[in-house]
């Protein structure tokens, strides 16, 4: 008898104890998605962010690019195959499809309900306007296509990264969609920037042409026709280059290819007809500085936060804690755990970051109180990076200390983060002041291309004599 009860004991005990261990580790939806992403099963994807009821826009961001390149394999396929993907979406999924025409016949066009969900100017739309541009220019109509290239010369070419960017914007201008006289003026102004960028794919500097009606011609050579005459100059932006030497009229050169802002056409033209005339280096330092410091993500703060429920905006297991207000600003009180555990409170930078503004603040007691702790990667993938601790007489990062001297009442300090050579390390400043640098992350990082960081509060069991104070979070780009 005794023997029976035991075993039914330990039976509910080992059943509740595999139903805790399958929720905390069956994967979480992003998790599933990003996988099938990597496996190139577009369908799944689709399917997956289609059905979630609260995607987030990293998911709505490997949905859209699902959809993309789904609508790019189609191109190698042949009509009844593609008719049964087109159908199959539509029933299962809801998306339908309009018709192009490209060289194998009719083509359906998936519309994108993932793209329209991203916020306008996040990171994550812009990441898929880019796109777009580059893969479904090959089969967008030119309505469709001046939508994205309108919205693609508005986004940020620093935080998309200026390579990327100046790549994708060159194949758009080969394609010579008429735009507005304000937004020719914005791809003349962002023409110029590239043009002085080592980091751009632009050739080098701006120039003008020197020559009277000079032949703008559709092709390298002069076999090729004339396309139209330059008038003497004009200024023009050289977007190619045929490797080939030849001689025209005596003297000899390259064929380069050539964007032209104020005819809004391309084409290309002998290298003798051209001088470099180039873009002001104090206007294009001036743009850098405005990429960089551009804030779409709004700061984080404490403002609107109730004390009962999870802070906007983040997820994770809570610990009820107090609210402060400390001269006008709202902050989150955080002690320091006696066994050393905490449970975490995390929310995703949605865009990268060159650096983070962090206002903090030690309130009572002599050990160091873990503020904040950095995690690198994507979802499923996270790499502890950097913790900051503070107390009230030091701020370390990853057990690197700075004495602040007395560190009560508020502080602001930044974070930077820094990639050379496929290694990242980072540096604090307290005002002006660099105050520790190259500081390794907790785990080896690798490549930052295409990862994202994770910014997790720690939070402990019990309060305890020792706590701080974390009252705003702002991302520099």
């Amino acid at each position: 008898m005794k023997r029976g009860f035991f075993l039914s004991i330990f039976g509910i005990v080992l059943f509740g104890l595999i139903v805790w261990l399958t929720v905390k580790f069956w994967p979480k939806p992003s998790d599933t998605i990003y996988e099938y992403y990597k496996k190139e099963k577009w369908e799944k994807v689709i399917s997956l962010v289609k059905k979630s009821a609260s995607p987030t826009p990293e998911d709505l961001f490997y949905g859209s690019q699902s959809l993309l390149k789904l609508n790019a394999d189609l191109v190698s396929m042949d009509a009844e195959d593609r008719a049964k993907i087109s159908t199959r979406l539509q029933k299962e999924n809801g998306i339908s499809s309009g018709k192009s025409l490209e060289s194998k016949g009719e083509f359906p066009v998936f519309e994108d309900p993932f793209l329209l969900q991203l916020r306008p100017g996040g990171y994550w739309r812009q990441k898929a306007i880019l796109s777009r541009i580059e893969i479904a220019g090959e089969w967008e109509d030119d309505i469709l296509f001046l939508r994205d290239l309108k919205e693609l010369i508005r986004s940020n070419p620093v935080t998309l990264g200026i390579s990327n960017y100046s790549i994708v914007l060159k194949k758009a201008l080969r394609r010579e969609t008429k735009l507005s006289d304000g937004d020719q003026n914005k791809v003349s102004e962002l023409l110029g920037f590239l043009s002085v960028r080592e980091d751009s794919n632009l050739l080098g500097s701006r120039f003008k042409n020197t020559g009277e009606n000079t032949n703008l011609r559709t092709g390298p050579g002069t076999e090729n026709p004339g396309k139209t005459r330059l008038k003497k100059g004009i200024l023009l932006y050289a977007i190619d280059k045929d490797p080939r030497s030849e001689t025209v009229q005596g003297r000899k050169g390259n064929w380069v290819q050539v964007y032209i802002p104020e005819l809004q056409i391309s084409g290309w033209i002998f290298s003798h007809f051209l001088e470099e005339d180039p873009y002001p280096v104090t206007k294009a330092e001036e743009m850098f500085v405005e990429f960089s410091q551009s804030e779409k993500s709004q700061a984080w703060d404490f403002a609107f936060w109730t004390e009962d429920k999870i802070p906007p905006g983040f997820h994770g297991e809570y610990v009820p804690t107090e609210k402060l207000a400390l001269d006008g600003d709202y902050g989150i009180v955080l002690y320091k755990a006696k066994t050393g555990k905490y449970k975490e409170i995390c929310r995703i930078v949605e865009e990268p970051f060159r650096s983070l503004e962090f206002l903090t603040a030690s309130l009572s007691g002599e050990e160091p109180v873990p503020i904040f702790k950095l995690y690198s990667g994507r979802p499923g993938e996270w790499k502890s990076a950097y913790q900051i601790d503070l107390d009230r007489e030091s701020i370390s990062i990853n057990r690197n200390k700075y004495i602040l001297g007395n560190a009560s009442g508020k502080n602001r300090f930044q974070l930077g983060i820094f990639s050379a050579n496929g290694a990242t390390s980072a540096s604090l400043l307290v005002g002006e002041k660099t105050v520790l640098q190259g500081i390794s992350p907790e785990e080896e990082l690798g490549s930052t291309e295409g990862v994202l960081f994770k910014l997790c509060l720690l939070q402990a069991d019990k309060k305890s004599d020792s706590n701080a104070a974390a009252f705003q979070f702002k991302f520099l780009f």
